[in-house]
């Protein structure tokens, strides 16, 4: 058998330590088994043993010029007790190597097919890696190992190589990992052993180590190896596939849809390991509870892509939406010809595609048509029954994918209702009509652009309410939902295991207890997927066809249902109480808002702009070309900076007030960015709102966005506190014109005495921020 290596030009470092093929490890290995074993087993390991040190040339490391060729009797008789007798040589990826060489002097068939060049030249570095980081693997690899044997370091940290192979004989995209055992190495030292100071190795991560540290403290020529390694190869292209989907369903949105499907298709495909076969996973949208098609979606679909005009696929779809509604099973067509059309209208162009055989998949939710799968082949093996099954791993990501569409269909028919039918404020409504006149009556070929609406030194005024922690308390919603429903289930699984005695609900019970014993304080989105995959895809069905089949269940399973949402399936009750509760503080701010909003514009017209986030954040904007037909007055200004301050304090009072009522104790924050230059600030076509114009304005947009977490300097205190006001200010006179406010509003029992002058810590582009921090009086609250 010939050695495998790489090229002579690549990894000229790996001379940097002495490394030997050697079978005294191994040999060691197997005195250490024959001591521990018993009987034939034992007998066998001596005979291995007594075999090996008959040969006087196998009690020393190799010489590098040796042809180890002459030892394949003690090569076989190696592999035979390292690999399984159940290892295929044509089908199984396996080989031993050289310590930290690429350097292959045993392998089996499958792995010189797939990881050598004409069966010569090593690929050493995988399709897809770079150079760099496949010496840091090895790098990484050998490193470890020194650090293991040599001074006793747990380094719990397995490097894993993903590794882009095509299949020979499907010229498909495989996945495969490949792991490199170094259980048969010594690791000697030349001389005495380097000291180590352990630092960050032994309290840090070990793959963020800095490996140059390591070499220069540990440098490689100080070692050798002696031994073999084993390359053992394991195809994890469903692993692949199906996390490479969970990203996909996380990842997705609106600007990005019809490159994730492309991507998802990809993907099952990859799954399928048919290169003739194409795939399309088209989702069912709905509005006002019909049907309709998106075209950027259904252009992939095979059934619609040679439809002439609207109205035959408008036929095409309700003839595929009554027959999937009456057929909810998978229909598969192993051989298509023209009694297929005539058997199914809806397939009647799939011969003009050459398509040989063909699968339509749907795909159901809660009794929900989501969407379909379409596969199809044009050439090759017929698509049959057999090849659905490799469809089961990736059914529940896909369906996942199909609802997620849903929502971001309804996403943008409600961003298009807010952009195209919310009225513009009368303050700044004028501007843009003289700019509509002027572009109805410009010169013809003039009109490809409406011009920029823009308002110049104008005053902004932002104020930001918050929820307090509402990421952590949305959290905490759905994992104390999915807790209950877990305990839910594990309590009827086990009434029913006395009355049903079936060994999938030990399974179903062994699946849910374990879930339920792993549910962490903090519950990642990969948890999240993987407990509603088993919420939908196993308990739901089993249950139902429980209920349906077994009248003796009945008592239980209406016991379940009856505590479980009618239109999820799931426990829905601690994210209504959540969702319940902001939306009653957000509610309450915005009636308040929106009353104060029509009272400011009676002293001089404004540009108020308030959104939702969390809470309610706003931006007002007020100046003399908001409103030139009248006289603006800085007098103006300082009466909206008061009406600012006391409504926060309003707020902050109604929320506080509003508290014991809620499902959920939540509690605001609220906060006040003082900006006492103008700006100009322009209207974005684009994005249908008004933005700052200008550099030199920009640093306001990024104070805005940066403050909403600032912490007090030198502590870990966040600014922004329950019950309090912050007022965050660059310049002195900021701050004396606000206090003349605070004075007033203490005198009016509006805010407490106590108030806070505090630096601030440097945010990302900005220094030198301060800020007033005031307590609202939540008692005896006077009218301001």
């Amino acid at each position: 058998m010939k050695i495998l290596t790489a090229h002579p030009r690549l990894f000229q470092e790996d001379q940097q330590i002495d490394s030997h093929i050697s079978f005294v490890p191994f040999v060691r290995f197997m005195k250490e088994k024959a001591t521990q074993a018993h009987g034939a087993r034992a007998a066998y390991f001596s005979e291995i043993v007594r075999h090996f040190e008959s040969n006087p040339e196998l009690q020393q490391p190799l010489r590098e010029d040796t042809d180890i060729s002459k030892y394949q009797e003690y090569l076989d008789l190696l592999t035979a007790t390292v690999f399984p007798i159940t290892m295929d040589d044509s089908r199984d990826i396996y080989g031993i190597g050289v310590p930290y060489r690429f350097a292959i002097f045993y392998y089996s068939e499958k792995f010189k097919q797939i990881f050598s060049e004409d069966g010569t030249e090593l690929k050493a570095v995988p399709k897809g890696i770079s150079e760099e980081k496949v010496k840091k693997d090895k790098l990484t690899w050998v490193y470890k190992l020194i650090l293991e044997r040599l001074y006793q370091l747990p380094i719990n940290f397995d490097a894993e190589l993903i590794h882009n192979m095509v299949n020979p004989e499907t010229g498909m995209h495989r996945y495969v990992k490949v792991n490199i055992d170094p259980r048969f190495v010594d690791v000697k030292v030349k001389g005495e052993l380097p000291a180590l100071d352990c630092g960050n190795i032994c309290a840090g991560d070990f793959r963020k180590q800095n490996l140059q540290d390591l070499q220069r403290m540990l440098p490689l020529e100080k070692f050798s190896l002696e031994g073999f390694v084993i390359w053992t190869i394991q195809d994890v292209t469903k692993d692949y596939v199906v996390t490479g989907m969970k990203n996909l369903v996380l990842n997705i949105r609106k600007d990005n849809e019809l490159k994730t499907y492309t991507q998802a298709r990809e993907y099952i495909k990859t799954l399928m390991d048919r290169e003739d076969m194409s795939v399309h996973l088209i989702p069912f949208l709905k509005v006002n509870n019909k049907p309709v098609l998106e075209n950027t979606v259904v252009s992939q679909s095979i059934i619609f892509s040679s439809v002439r005009n609207e109205s035959e696929r408008a036929a095409i779809n309700e003839q595929l939406l009554d027959y999937l509604n009456t057929r909810p099973e998978p229909l598969v067509i192993p051989t298509v010809s023209r009694q297929t059309a005539e058997l199914y209208p809806f397939l009647k162009y799939l011969p003009l595609h050459g398509i040989s055989s063909f699968i339509l998949f749907p795909i159901w939710h809660e009794k929900n048509l989501l969407g379909m799968l379409e596969l199809a082949a044009t050439s090759g093996e017929p698509l049959d029954w057999e090849i659905l099954a490799s469809l089961a791993p990736v059914y529940a990501v896909g369906s996942l994918l199909l609802r997620r569409s849903m929502e971001l269909a309804n996403e943008r028919i409600n961003e298009v209702i807010k952009d195209q039918f919310t009225a513009l404020q009368p303050a700044v409504e004028w501007k843009f009509t003289e700019a509509a006149w002027e572009y109805l009556h410009a010169p013809k070929g003039k009109k490809a652009s409406i011009g920029n609406i823009m308002f110049e030194d104008v005053y902004p005024l932002y104020g930001a309410v918050d929820i307090r922690n509402s990421s952590v308390e949305r959290g905490s919603a759905i994992r104390d939902d999915l807790r209950e429903q877990l305990q839910l289930i594990q309590d009827t699984l086990r009434k029913i295991d006395g009355d049903l005695h079936l060994p999938l609900m030990e399974e179903l019970q062994y699946k849910n207890n374990r879930m339920l014993n792993n549910m962490r304080e903090t519950l990642f989105a990969e948890d999240e997927v993987r407990i509603n995959d088993f919420l939908d895809h196993e308990i739901a069905p089993t249950f139902r066809h429980l209920y349906e089949s077994e009248d003796s269940l009945k008592p239980v399973l209406n016991e379940y249902f009856n505590k479980i949402d009618k239109g999820s399936g799931h426990v829905f009750h601690h994210r209504r109480e959540y969702e319940e509760s902001l939306q009653d503080i957000n509610t309450a701010i915005n009636n308040y808002l929106e009353k104060e909003k029509d009272d400011l514009q009676k002293s001089f017209p404004c540009y108020f702009e308030k959104y939702r986030t969390d809470g309610v954040e706003y931006n007002i904007y007020i100046g003399q070309s908001i409103a030139p037909d009248r006289k603006f007055d800085m007098l103006y200004l300082r009466n909206l900076r008061l009406w600012q301050l006391s409504s926060m304090a309003g707020i902050a009072r109604i929320t506080h007030e509003l508290e014991p009522k809620l499902r959920i104790p939540l509690q605001t924050t609220q906060l006040i960015l003082a900006h006492s230059n103008p700006i100009a600030i322009s209207f974005r076509k684009d994005e249908r709102r008004f933005d700052v114009e200008g550099a030199y304005n920009i640093r306001y947009e990024i104070m805005k966005k940066r403050i909403d977490k600032v912490r007090v300097r030198n502590t870990n205190e966040r600014l922004t506190q329950p019950g309090k006001i912050a007022i965050v200010y660059s310049y002195g006179r900021e701050a004396e014109e606000y206090r003349k406010y605070i004075e007033f509003l203490q005198n009016k029992k509006i805010l407490l005495p106590e108030v806070e002058m505090l630096d601030l810590e440097e945010v990302q582009g900005i220094s030198g921020l301060k800020a007033i921090r005031l307590t609202v009086n939540m008692e005896g609250l006077a009218k301001a």
